[in-house]
């Protein structure tokens, strides 16, 4: 297949993967061993294989689709200010959807 490549001198199976929510967005993509494609997805979220761009892309009936131009106007990254010194940085819909899970994740105190 077309998604799968060997690494040199590994000989091992790598997967290009992508995790997305039941709303088709897309959380976080990337590579990993083909056996270990499944664990990518926690709970409530799904994992296939396949390359894909949260910002162009999301996942529909199981396959990546195009998004809409109001969809990608509307999914643009943030612009979120973190230092004293006032500097703005982007950052993707999933480094985003990460710190917040992760400021929810210590507000419950785990």
């Amino acid at each position: 297949m077309g998604n799968k490549f060997v690494c040199s001198g590994d000989e091992k199976m790598i997967a290009k993967f992508i995790v997305y929510n039941s709303s088709g967005k897309i959380l976080r993509t990337g590579v990993c061993p083909e056996k270990l494609l499944q664990r990518q997805a926690h709970t409530g979220e799904f994992v296939m294989e396949g390359l894909a761009n949260d910002a162009k892309h999301k996942i529909h009936n199981k396959k990546i689709v195009n998004k809409t131009a109001e969809e990608i106007e509307k999914s643009k990254p943030k612009k979120v200010i973190l230092s004293h010194e006032q500097k703005e940085i982007t950052l993707t819909n999933g480094q985003y959807q990460d710190i917040i899970n992760r400021l929810d994740k210590l507000e419950k105190g785990k």
